[in-house]
């Protein structure tokens, strides 16, 4: 990836991002009769259970500049009610979130990845989270999953971006003990160095998730301030993915219930190299 010969990360935050959920449903992107109709036909990402829960809110460093700029309203964040609050069946449902820009351009997708959640709970004996994530910078899916790394180690995620020549970079996102709220430090593989911190403030009833990052290079990256976007707004909800997750692991291992895979979810696992390698590719993977 690029930015090999820089000095990365340090304690220059490059670029900030508030993930700003709301505490009720009345708020300037949802108020209006055909508020909801207009946003539907300025993205198909914006379904018909779509809920609008929170703002994003963004600052950057300027060239020369000493501190970043003032925060500015650049989006909004949706979940989709009919796989979440709305579903009868808790084990069925699924947290889906998205973002998008203020004019309703869709971002980036964070999805939870239910059977895959599943298998590794169900190896590591105890509920561990896993996310998918799409943005609109790069058809490749990224995926958070939660980690153990012993009894005593603090929460643990992991993802990995691609870069332009096959290249890849490793990230870690490391919970923080004696945090007030949630804090979690990234870091990348290479040298070990934290380069971002998510951070949760609970001043109301819904909560400011916030992004900072703190490597010039990674700043200008899109992908991966998206992954970092989402991963934010997931942590609202991880408490309550985790309960739902072990009160199925007991279920299904009484032979009482058993979770459902949604098509949803399903399409992610299609076989990608259908779409991405030609035919005669096949013979060679």
């Amino acid at each position: 990836m690029s930015g090999k010969d820089q000095k990365r990360g340090g304690n220059i935050v490059y670029r900030s991002f508030s993930q700003n959920l709301y505490a009720t449903g009345l708020h300037g992107d949802k108020i209006g009769i055909r508020q909801d109709e207009e946003w539907r036909s300025k993205s198909r990402q914006f379904t018909q259970d779509s809920d609008i829960i929170g703002k994003i809110e963004e600052s950057k460093l300027q060239k020369g500049a000493k501190n970043l700029t003032p925060k500015e309203k650049t989006g909004f964040i949706t979940i989709r009610n009919s796989v979440w609050r709305d579903e009868k069946n808790e084990l069925a449902r699924r947290m889906v979130v998205k973002l998008f820009s203020n004019s309703g351009n869709w971002l980036a997708s964070v999805e939870e990845m239910v059977a895959d959640e599943y298998a590794l709970s169900f190896a590591c004996d105890r509920p561990l989270l896993v996310f998918s994530v799409m943005t609109k910078d790069t058809e490749v899916v990224s995926y958070i999953r939660q980690g153990r790394r012993g009894a005593l180690a603090t929460e643990d995620y992991s993802f990995y971006i691609v870069g332009p020549e096959g290249d890849f970079e490793v990230f870690r996102i490391e919970g923080q003990r004696l945090a007030i709220g949630d804090e979690f430090v990234v870091r990348m593989l290479t040298s070990d160095t934290p380069i971002a911190k998510v951070g949760s403030r609970f001043g109301d009833i819904g909560g400011d998730f916030v992004v900072t990052v703190n490597d010039e290079v990674l700043a200008e990256n899109e992908w991966f301030c998206r992954v970092l976007q989402c991963f934010a707004v997931a942590i609202k909800y991880r408490d309550e993915i985790r309960a739902r997750l072990q009160k199925g692991l007991n279920a299904w291992a009484e032979g009482k219930a058993r979770p459902v895979q949604h098509r949803y979810e399903l399409s992610l696992l299609a076989n990608p190299r259908r779409l991405t390698l030609k035919p005669a590719e096949f013979d060679e993977v």
